[in-house]
């Protein structure tokens, strides 16, 4: 079986981490994956590393307005699909769905969606509008196929819905010792947007400092779409005092060492559909404080593999962040306690396993039961 995927980004967010990972397995199981690209940047350098057939093709999802350009599009995208022989279409996401829609019926190929992020009934009402439908939708985490579902429902009314929480590979994210540091290190893994809560990470640095806790604070990430997010940032570390404590990374590629540097890795995001740093932390053995917000309580079984908060409350995350700093017992417990569920619940054989099981129902024209993992 050869399967397209049509990447959600030119950069390297969860969601394409995730397809990166699901490659690893595909090819003992008898699938070639290949890919498509927006445009150039890491994720076309991630394919090509994972020796993935990688095409850049710009998205111009179907425009009433411009028939010609839709037309051509479309012409562009049957023909795609005829000389690469694919046998089945996984979009990473709604927008890329959409572009290929026309051209998955015509060439009468499956369409599945793999939903990472909330579009609102708005949005999920218009990206469907008009358009043929996709055959089936994955989502990360049942949090968000239900807050999804409603407008799913309406706006797809023919289509499965199925749950496979994302993958994290153990082969590259295990436990490493590491160089002792003057001070603990307090980490937030995750690119520069306002969704993920940088700001409450600033202030629970903040809090902690007022508090007399002498910590360093790392921010690894990027601002992927150029709004001015790490000027911002950088600038309220300044108000607060905080220049000298707080080291920003930007984007990295050898986010297992880094991992592994950390004592605490926090997730303070205000929404939050699954949380691909969770797992890779816990897989590295680090203890994880995060928001109870969207599917994190499903990776995240509280005072157990992990401390929870609530979200937008940056004094919440200071005190859980100074309870682990404070016991090092309890820090090593959670530790040990997040690696094991990662490997119960969110290795790469299972997430591989689960799709493959999706792709050979819609090939054969049916569907396998909806369970979740």
């Amino acid at each position: 079986m050869r399967v397209l995927y049509l990447t959600n980004s030119a950069q390297i967010g969860g969601g394409n981490r995730s397809l990166l990972t699901l490659w690893e397995g595909l090819r003992p199981l008898g699938i070639t994956p290949l890919a498509v690209c927006p445009a150039e940047g890491p994720m076309v350098e991630a394919c090509r590393r994972a020796d993935v057939s990688c095409e850049v093709v710009e998205y111009h999802p179907p425009d009433w307005q411009s028939p010609l350009g839709g037309w051509r599009a479309f012409r562009r995208w049957v023909g795609l699909l005829d000389r690469l022989g694919v046998d089945l279409v996984h979009a990473n996401d709604p927008y890329g769905a959409r572009t290929v829609g026309f051209a998955t019926k015509w060439s009468h190929v499956p369409l599945l969606c793999h939903i990472h992020f909330p579009l609102g009934d708005e949005g999920t009402k218009w990206i469907f509008r008009f358009t043929p439908k996709p055959h089936a939708f994955l989502f990360c985490s049942e949090a968000l196929r239900r807050e999804m579902n409603p407008a799913l429902a309406r706006a797809c009314p023919g289509a499965q819905q199925a749950v496979v929480h994302n993958p994290v590979s153990t082969e590259d994210f295990f436990p490493m010792a590491a160089p002792p540091g003057p001070r603990p290190r307090i980490g937030i893994v995750a690119n520069l947007l306002p969704v993920k809560g940088h700001l409450d990470f600033l202030e629970m640095a903040r809090a902690l400092t007022d508090r007399r806790v002498d910590a360093d604070y790392w921010i690894i990430g990027d601002d992927i779409h150029r709004i001015g997010s790490r000027e911002a940032l950088q600038q309220r570390a300044a108000e607060l005092r905080l220049q000298d404590r707080v080291t920003f990374w930007g984007h990295r590629s050898n986010i297992p060492e880094l991992m592994n540097e950390l004592d605490v890795v926090v997730c303070s995001s205000h929404v939050e559909p699954f949380g691909m740093c969770l797992i890779e932390a816990m897989a590295c053995e680090r203890p994880v404080v995060a928001t109870r917000v969207g599917g994190i309580p499903e990776i995240v079984e509280d005072g157990v593999c992990g401390l929870l908060t609530s979200p937008r409350a940056p004094h919440e995350l200071a005190d859980a962040v100074e309870r682990l700093l404070l016991d090092s017992d309890l820090r090593r417990r959670i530790a040990v306690a997040g690696r094991q569920r990662v490997l119960r619940c969110f290795t790469r054989d299972a997430f591989t396993s689960r799709v493959v099981d999706i792709y050979r129902g819609l090939s054969r024209g049916g569907y396998p039961p909806e369970r979740s993992f």
